[in-house]
């Protein structure tokens, strides 16, 4: 009994109150290290990614894109970016979770609230780019509804790092070949 106790307890302890928070120009810095620490660990920093987290105001926000950011005890611990592509498309991109804080449920809420905004925008889909390198993210993807679609966006990716190509319906029609 005292085993089951204790188990229940670790996985309470597990899962963290995170606040998830819109851009604001204090936490540019902190996106920028965010993404290099898990970029650094996996693959290398792109030109394409250095565009980005050099000046997330001018190439997202300025573009009615969104960044989300993960807060605990006033301390950034993660983040994800809506990209707008089109008025019935966004791209979730830079989603990241510092290490310390994985696996307590910051990657679920950061994407729970970037889906949130998306519903609140009458957006039809999200996509995004993932490697199978980013085991834990794949799956939370998965989770939370993406299914792998082959298609000729991935082969377009911006980045020489492995591309899987996912998307979401907000909708729930069929897919198909739209994309």
């Amino acid at each position: 009994m005292k085993k089951h106790l204790e188990k229940k307890t670790k996985i309470q302890k597990n899962q963290i109150n995170f606040e998830i928070v819109e851009y604001k120009p204090e936490y540019k810095e902190n996106y920028k290290d965010l993404n290099y620490e898990w970029l650094k660990k996996y693959f290398e920093i792109e030109p394409s990614d250095e565009k980005i987290l050099s000046d997330p105001k001018k190439e997202i926000i300025d573009k009615k894109g969104f960044i989300f950011f993960a807060i605990f005890e006033h301390k950034v611990v993660g983040t994800c970016t809506l990209i707008k592509h089109d008025d019935s498309s966004y791209e979730l991109s830079k989603m990241c979770v510092t290490e310390r804080y994985q696996g307590k449920g910051a990657g679920e809420k950061l994407i729970d609230g970037a889906i949130s905004k998306a519903h609140q925008l009458g957006v039809e889909k999200i996509f995004l780019f993932t490697s199978s390198r980013l085991e834990a993210a794949f799956n939370l993807y998965k989770k939370k509804g993406f299914k792998i679609f082959d298609n000729h966006r991935a082969l377009g990716s911006n980045y020489k790092r492995e591309s899987i190509y996912m998307c979401l319906n907000l909708n729930h029609d069929d897919m198909g070949d739209k994309n």
